[in-house]
């Protein structure tokens, strides 16, 4: 075999393994034997450096810190979602969309989570990750591709499996959620407490800070991942018109797509899954304020349009507020530098 088609071959095995054990959670080599792939591909590389593609393993932290975020203009708006707080206002929302639609009456439901993420616009072309950008203010958001080249369940190339027998459009723009797994959050924190170190409040903001800041390599540092959910745009190739088959086909391009998210007949069957989320929300390796209940038919949901930036084809079910009891232990007094007395509690 050439030296060529074995950088080729350690390129391919690589990303596989590494789709393994970042997307799907099933190593099928220890981290000694996958350290030796890599480091053989990085010998290859110091002796053909002019062979370095993106799609390259090695080139995931690579980029130097930058001064500033570009801005990045979406190809489409990145909305957020109208709020329903139990089953009558699901109910409502139904009644308001199918007097607009009678199609409706006959729809089916995907209920998926709501991740308390940073949403993150992804694109490709020709299959290969070119771009990644924040939400920003749906219409414009922040070029941090450096940055989303490090989180290693983002695939530089799709689809990831060379056997897959899925189309790629030549320009497809996807949307997922980036966030800290619970239990990699809590290890963070310690980790960061026996150092003496600052620790962090919550996951959102810390992997929202920590995609969000200049260099690269503190943003490899994180134990940062995603769940991939909505096409945004895609030219070139036909995708899936259902939102159920949109989640399938990501899946078969290699992206890391939520296991929880189910199909149902009826709103009253996808009102019912999502309530039963309401006590296992901490079985969930992620937060989530609540559950995503979307008109499967993507074509009847567009054509519902929006309530200003709301689509009328999906709604967020929110989780009931969590209640704790706590000890009220003293009441202190905070002085501002204008002499402004702001009470605490302790």
């Amino acid at each position: 075999m050439s030296t060529k088609s074995r950088y080729e071959e350690l390129k391919s095995e690589i990303s596989k393994h590494n789709y393994l054990y970042h997307v799907k959670d099933a190593p099928v080599i220890s981290d000694l034997e996958f350290d030796k792939l890599l480091n053989e591909l990085k010998r290859i590389e110091a002796e053909h450096p002019d062979w370095i593609t993106p799609d390259s393993p090695t080139q995931r932290a690579g980029a130097k810190p930058a001064d500033r975020f570009e801005k990045v203009r979406h190809p489409a708006p990145i909305l957020s979602l109208a709020n329903a707080f139990g089953a009558d206002d699901a109910h409502a929302w139904l009644e308001r969309i199918t007097k607009i639609d009678d199609r409706v009456e006959k729809a089916k439901f995907v209920v998926e989570p709501k991740i308390d993420g940073l949403s993150v616009v992804l694109h490709y072309r020709d299959g290969l990750f070119v771009q990644g950008a924040t939400r920003g203010d749906g219409e414009v958001g922040e070029d941090i591709t450096s940055n989303l080249r490090t989180v290693r369940a983002i695939p530089l190339k799709i689809p990831v499996e060379s056997k897959a027998k899925v189309s790629v459009p030549s320009h497809l723009v996807v949307r997922g959620e980036a966030f800290i797994p619970t239990k990699e959050f809590e290890a963070l924190n310690r980790q960061l407490e026996e150092a003496g170190e600052k620790t962090y409040q919550n996951p959102r903001n810390t992997a929202a800070g920590s995609l969000r800041q200049l260099d690269p390599k503190l943003t490899a540092s994180r134990p940062i991942t995603l769940l991939v959910y909505q096409i945004i745009h895609s030219e070139g190739g036909k995708v899936p018109t259902s939102q159920w088959e949109i989640l399938e086909y990501l899946k078969a391009l290699g992206f890391p797509v939520t296991d929880v998210a189910r199909r149902f007949d009826s709103l009253e069957d996808a009102i019912a899954y999502t309530e039963t989320w309401n006590e296992g929300r901490d079985s969930l390796p992620y937060e989530a304020d609540g559950m995503v209940i979307k008109i499967d038919d993507l074509t009847l949901a567009g054509e519902l349009g929006f309530v200003g930036k709301d689509p009328r084809g999906a709604i967020a079910f929110k989780f009931p507020a969590r209640e704790v009891t706590t000890t009220l232990n003293d009441i202190g007094v905070a002085v501002g530098r204008t002499g402004v007395l702001t009470p605490y509690a302790v």
